[in-house]
């Protein structure tokens, strides 16, 4: 019983958001983050998009001498950065949203589907 009304409060909660989304002059409402990752045998890029900007994120998780890289497309221009061995990632921030994007586990070898956002 306890679980069934937990997801009856959140279901609830949700659509207020959603009603209050829609009424005109009703400011503060928070909008729901979009994430998605790609993966190139343990290489990993992941971008969120927010409401208008946008987080992009590029691990290279392999100790194989190559960096990882990610490839982006923005309304735009196209972006790429990569992340060097190290245990940790590259992160970088837009002011637009991300359109798709891929990784490689090298420069332009071996790499991801494109992922749409």
């Amino acid at each position: 019983m306890k679980k069934l009304l937990s997801r009856t409060a959140g279901a609830s909660a949700l659509g207020v958001a959603v009603v209050l989304a829609g009424i005109p002059g009703v400011s503060g409402v928070a909008y729901a983050a979009t994430t998605k990752c790609a993966y190139s045998g343990y290489d990993r890029a992941c971008v969120t998009n927010y409401a208008s900007t946008s987080t992009v994120e590029v691990c290279d998780n392999t100790n194989n001498g190559r960096s990882a890289y990610v490839w982006a497309t923005l309304p735009t221009v196209g972006i790429g950065f990569n992340d060097t061995y190290g245990g940790s990632c590259t992160t970088k921030n837009y002011s637009v949203l991300v359109e798709d994007f891929k990784v490689c586990g090298d420069y332009t070898s071996n790499c991801s589907g494109r992922v749409y956002m």
